[in-house]
């Protein structure tokens, strides 16, 4: 049946017009609690949806989560993705001097790396004044952050999961097993990849460890045969993280020919369904992350 153009608009008008697709992401600048001026961009969740807090790796940026955030987006989700402090736009100390982490000190619990939690604060501040309280708010971060997505998380009780990817025992200082031990009993996505020796066994030891503290039954781990960091987040796993940002748990695995199991951990295969559009859509790469510890 043909309808007149106009009976069309008035349809087309009235459907449901996905808000996602209308959704604008926008750079926005904050202050962390020391002053420094943090660079970022936002965007906003559908009504009542959560927003995704993503902090990036030591010598990196913002830019690392592009292929997390066209997910994210997918499902409603809003994030907001800061450079932190002395990294990609955020530059500017508060003596209004120009700061890279080329200038940080690697160590000491008040060096820069470790004062980067400012850096979060205002985040979190940021989305208040956005009407997302911190209840909303899923800590994600990779390396460097996502030992300070733990320790916010394990700061800010109401914070109700977080994505750790490639946590390690100690990133210049940031350390990360007291905050573990502090983080109660609520979901925890640990993600990492088998191919480097060293920080795979560190992860191992911060998995057991988060097993003991939060509860097993809190803890999610997601082991990739290769990949450091934001590189592990390619157009598949993300789906995978997007399922259980949606259940807080995967449900149990039968059988998969795509499991990879290696030290007692193991890759849990993505449960959720995908359309064909976006099984088809060419996804960007992650930005390079820089050197990795």
């Amino acid at each position: 049946m043909n309808l007149p153009p106009v009976i069309c608009a008035l349809i087309l008008l009235a459907a449901p017009a996905r808000a996602q697709s209308q959704r604008a992401e926008e750079a926005v600048t904050f202050q962390a609690a020391d002053g420094w001026n943090i660079h970022a961009d936002y965007l906003p969740p559908e009504e009542g949806a959560p927003v995704v807090l993503l902090l990036h790796a030591h010598k990196s940026s913002s830019a690392e989560w592009r292929t997390f955030q066209a997910q994210l987006k997918r499902y409603g989700y809003g994030w907001l993705a800061p450079d932190l402090r002395g990294h990609g736009r955020s530059v500017t100390d508060p003596a209004g001097s120009t700061v890279t982490w080329k200038n940080f000190r690697h160590s000491g619990a008040d060096n820069e790396y470790n004062k980067m939690i400012r850096d979060v604060d205002g985040a979190l501040v940021f989305l208040s004044t956005r009407a997302v309280a911190t209840e909303r708010v899923i800590m994600a971060g990779s390396i460097l952050g996502a030992n300070l997505a733990i320790k916010t998380a394990a700061i800010y009780k109401e914070i109700p999961k977080v994505i750790a990817v490639s946590p390690v025992l100690n990133v210049n200082d940031v350390l990360v097993v007291n905050p573990l031990r502090a983080y109660g009993r609520k979901p925890l996505l640990m993600m990492a990849g088998a191919n480097r020796e060293r920080q795979f066994k560190e992860f191992q030891l911060l998995n057991d460890i988060a097993k003991i503290s939060c509860g097993a039954e809190n803890v999610t781990t997601l082991v990739e045969a290769k990949g450091f960091g934001a590189e592990l987040v390619n157009r598949y796993s993300a789906r995978r993280i997007m399922d259980w940002l949606r259940n807080s748990s995967f449900p149990p695995v039968v059988e998969s020919s795509s499991t990879y199991v290696t030290g007692g951990l193991e890759t849990v295969p993505w449960h959720g369904e995908a359309t064909a559009a976006e099984e088809e859509e060419e996804l960007p790469e992650p930005a390079s992350e820089g050197e990795n510890p």
